[in-house]
């Protein structure tokens, strides 16, 4: 490896220690101690004492590097921290709808005379907002590095945002800037809309996610976003190196001559890079494809781990903190596998099947090199990035090697002749209606294996289930080790054998340690601010309420907390109201699992509940409208859905549930005090086990009068980091007169008490 390659990775190393595991305040001790660990240099000779040299330098650099650009361009911003301050900002991009209301818009700022600082602005009253625009914002300002609605580093600073404000009012634009600067996010605004224009209703979302990383429309459709995930795909609709390639590549089909190539390359791939937002993932490769360019233009070696070390090390002198990205640790690891592993694995499997006759009479040559060459970029690309992507999602899709060998002709496909097809559409509809035909069909190829490859049973696992982990480990290294090992084609039968034989032991495990525990329990899930509350009962599966108003999908939470005690069907999915921080992981839950029965209150009025009522009717989920006391008896214990008892908002017309038997456990949603008073009056409510605590823990909510009737021994308070003040301290001081003993999910996780 080269000497750059080993300063840069260093170089990064250092910088990856300070950002998630440095104090701050050590980062010149440290950078000066391993500085003077240079010296260890002395005592070896020859190129060893330059490597040694090198390697403890480029880590002293990499630690005084984030210590300076910390203090000159994040620590000065602290102090607005929590500051409600007016200022004018230039827009830089154009706004994006949140869900379930108000928007999001990216802008820059230059207050007190400081450096410049990108801020994202939080704000509900619509404004017509395009980069360029300088606007008067009245904000409440926050820092971005501090974790907030379980939000990462990497949302934020990783993309050179160091502070984010709420809104008050209404921005004002007051001027323009004109700067050519923001031409290529218009450019991209013109190219995402025409998208919505030319194709069709049901592929549109998903061109707009795979040729401009637009994901917000895509993000609408929650089954399709579940499946992309399920399947290992969905990488494909977040804009990388993959994407970069693809582009390159389409150019090199027609631009022969490497020096005009290069002239009209190097600008292309500039435009695409600022129209996609210059993320992390994006100019990393897009820095190596310039160096990978320019190398024959300056008669220089075309050397990839270098060109990947030297973008790597441009990335993160210019920003840092671009190294929490997620997008940009799997983009690298997956091209540091490419370049490392593939050809050793594609030699591997090539000489396996050359050496069996059979395989190469019935396969066309250039299919075999096509599937050999797939394959082992698909693992070569897996290798390094499957940890990575249970570390940060939590779940590994065992279905990715062959879903991304079915779809990677397809996607190859579509990418740079959708872009073609959509840029014809501003020239000739006629001629833009023939060329998006097949990228239309290409789309939907890759939709169809998407959805069919997610309905496998256990095509994801979550790294939550222990043993789970342990066999992806043996899986991990068996066929990590037999390509680099040569081995031949039938030496892969015994480990194929043993591996799914594992694997049904690890599921029949799972199964059976559920079962055993079941006998009643009831488990209040973290899913933030939000609530979800597991049921089980022996063979008996209910889950209540699936949402949050926190970044992480509850539906995603649920689903890995039932994957992970072996459950695959919920028998019944009760809905107490329809809030998003109550339902918003429903749709997601109802594409990945099948539910029995869906039990609901009226859904008068919410424009909410359609979509969920629509979805569950096509997964073949009965609906059960509750309008009086809905009961399930089992041997030794009852189930009880109240119907509404309240008047007024969405919180007072919602369902609470009893369970009776071995845990007398009661949830009742959001209701208020004065619709528990109701559901005392309504409903012969035994001393309870388990209460968990109404609305999050707001004051208005577990009344005297409630803790007094029922007694609880064990409160639990779903909530996760809010605004609202949850768990207010006049109900936390209600629990304790009554000698509760309280728990919440934002300091324990999920909560699980046991009947029996």
């Amino acid at each position: 490896m080269r000497r750059l390659s080993v300063f840069a990775f260093c170089f990064a190393f250092a910088v990856f220690v300070s950002c998630y595991f440095m104090p701050f305040d050590w980062l010149l001790v440290c950078g000066a101690a391993v500085a003077l660990c240079s010296f260890f240099g002395l005592l070896f000779c020859g190129n060893n004492r330059l490597r040694v040299i090198i390697v403890f330098l480029s880590l002293a650099v990499g630690f005084f590097w984030f210590w300076a650009y910390t203090s000159l361009f994040v620590t000065p911003y602290w102090d607005y921290n929590d500051e409600v301050l007016t200022v004018t900002a230039t827009i830089t991009d154009y706004p994006v709808a949140r869900q379930p209301r108000g928007y999001r818009v990216d802008a820059r700022m230059q207050p007190d005379g400081k450096s410049p600082v990108r801020v994202r602005f939080y704000y509900y009253n619509e404004a017509e907002l395009k980069p360029g625009d300088i606007a008067e914002v009245t904000a409440r300002f926050r820092r971005t590095d501090i974790s907030k609605d379980g939000e990462s580093i990497d949302t934020f600073t990783s993309r050179g945002i160091y502070l984010s404000g709420a809104v008050s009012g209404n921005i004002a634009v007051t001027d323009e800037n004109r700067s050519i600067r923001y031409v290529p996010k218009r450019i991209a605004e013109s190219i995402a809309n025409k998208i919505d224009e030319v194709y069709p209703e049901d592929t549109a979302p998903f061109m707009q996610a795979l040729l401009m990383g637009k994901r917000n429309e895509l993000y609408q459709d929650t089954a399709l976003t579940a499946s992309l995930s399920a399947s290992g795909i969905i990488h494909i609709v977040s804009i990388s190196g993959m994407h970069i390639s693809f582009l390159m590549g389409f150019l090199m089909l027609i631009i022969r001559s490497k020096r005009i190539f290069a002239i009209y390359a190097i600008p292309a791939l500039l435009l695409f890079m600022a129209m996609t937002g210059f993320t992390p993932a994006v100019t990393r490769a897009g820095i190596m494809q310039v160096f990978l360019i320019i190398a024959p233009l300056l008669r220089r070696e075309r050397d990839s781990i270098t060109s990947l070390s030297a973008a790597l090390f441009v990335l993160l002198a210019v920003n840092p903190y671009s190294v929490a990205s997620a997008g940009l640790q799997l983009s690298f690891f997956a091209t540091l596998g490419i370049i490392l592993l593939t050809a050793k694995i594609n030699s591997a499997i090539s000489e396996s099947l050359r050496g069996n006759k059979q395989y190469r009479k019935s396969i066309p040559r250039k299919a075999i090199n096509f599937i050999t060459s797939s394959l082992s970029t698909t693992i070569g690309a897996l290798i390094f990035t499957l940890p990575l992507t249970a570390l940060h999602f939590g779940y590994v899709s065992l279905i990715a090697p062959i879903t991304n060998l079915l779809t990677i002709g397809a996607v190859s496909f579509a990418f740079p002749f959708g872009l073609t097809a959509t840029l014809i559409g501003f020239l000739s509809p006629f001629l833009c209606s023939i060329a998006i035909f097949p990228v239309t069909m290409a789309a939907r190829y890759i939709i169809l294996i998407a959805h069919t490859f997610a309905a496998v049973p256990y095509s994801i696992v979550y790294s939550s289930n222990a043993y789970i982990m342990f066999w992806l480990a043996y899986v991990y290294l068996v066929f990590t080790a037999l390509p680099l090992l040569k081995a031949r084609l039938r030496q892969y039968i015994y480990p194929c054998c043993i591996t799914f034989l594992l694997f049904f032991c690890v599921v029949l495990l799972s199964t059976t340690t559920t079962a055993v525990a079941s006998g009643s329990t009831v488990t209040v899930l973290d899913v933030g601010q939000g609530l979800s509350v597991a049921v089980l009962i022996d063979e008996f599966t209910m889950l209540i309420d699936c949402g949050s108003n926190s970044s992480g999908n509850a539906g995603e939470a649920a689903h890995g907390f039932l994957m992970s005690v072996g459950i695959t069907s919920v028998d019944l999915l009760v809905i107490t109201h329809f809030h998003a921080d109550h339902i918003n992981g429903v749709e997601f839950l109802l594409s990945r699992i099948a539910v029995s029965a869906l039990a609901i209150p009226d859904p008068e009025g919410s424009y909410l509940a359609e979509d969920i009522i629509e979805l569950a009717r096509k997964r073949g989920t009965d609906i059960i409208y509750v309008s009086e006391i809905y009961s399930i008896v089992f041997d030794d214990i009852s189930l009880y859905i109240y119907p509404p008892l309240g008047i007024g908002d969405e919180n007072e017309r919602g369902l609470s549930i009893l369970t009776v038997g071995d845990i007398n456990a009661l949830i009742t949603g959001d209701m208020n005090s004065s619709t528990e008073r109701a559901l005392l009056r309504y409903a012969a409510l035994p001393k309870l086990d388990l209460l968990v605590v109404g609305h999050h823990g707001s004051k208005y909510s577990t009344s005297e009068e409630l803790l007094n009737a029922l007694l609880p021994e064990i409160a639990i308070i779903p909530v996760g980091k809010n605004s609202f003040g949850h768990p207010s301290p006049e109900v936390l001081g209600r629990l304790e007169r009554i000698g509760a003993a309280t728990y919440r999910t934002d300091e324990f996780g999920h909560i699980t008490v046991h009947g029996g």
